[in-house]
């Protein structure tokens, strides 16, 4: 599956509609969203919410393991005025079919079809993550190249994790724009 393959209709959301169906979920405390909101329209980077669930299973998938491990993010992307304004990552779907080596990964097609059949309506495939283990979070030429194939739209989120140093580096877009830390959240809204 490449985004190629997707229908041409765009999943963005506007930053209203988002609000709105996050505060209809009644999890989370409306000063929360609306601190979410005043970020994602302040700077030019697009602001990265990750809920804490995906952050532990993807954490949990490429830290118990030597070798490159990965999946998929599965959320909603924002938009403001036409322009990404957030990427909200709901879900973390490792990838369970792969040929690993310690610096390097290739997924099996079956997690795309797994991200694809578990999508909830109003979510889309948002991105992928893959681990670094020792060597540094950072987007490697091959990296490049796949999140340029795959990974081609504005909101597409590329997530680099090094689980022996502890490091985090986040890329958009095809031209794998890095995402600054302070414009990554990780949690959910007002939690």
């Amino acid at each position: 599956m490449r985004w190629t393959d997707l229908p041409s209709t765009s999943p963005l959301r506007t930053l209203e509609a988002w609000r709105e169906s996050v505060l209809a979920q009644g999890r989370v405390e409306p000063a929360g969203v609306a601190a979410i909101v005043a970020r994602a329209q302040a700077g030019d980077a697009p602001l990265v919410l990750i809920d804490a669930q995906a952050m532990e299973v993807a954490a949990h998938h490429v830290g118990a393991s030597a070798l490159e491990r990965g999946g998929l993010l599965a959320g909603t992307p924002v938009s403001l005025d036409g322009a990404v304004a957030l990427v909200h990552v709901t879900r973390a779907i490792p990838g369970t079919e792969d040929d690993a080596t310690p610096l390097s990964l290739r997924l099996g097609a079956t997690v795309w079809s797994r991200a694809n059949a578990s999508l909830l309506p109003g979510e889309a495939v948002v991105g992928w993550f893959h681990s670094h283990p020792g060597i540094g979070a950072f987007f490697s030429d091959t990296d490049r190249r796949t999140q340029a194939d795959f990974f081609a739209q504005a909101f597409s989120l590329g997530w680099v994790i090094d689980p022996v140093r502890g490091e985090h580096a986040w890329f958009v877009g095809a031209r794998c724009e890095s995402v600054p830390v302070q414009r990554v959240v990780a949690g959910r809204p007002g939690a």
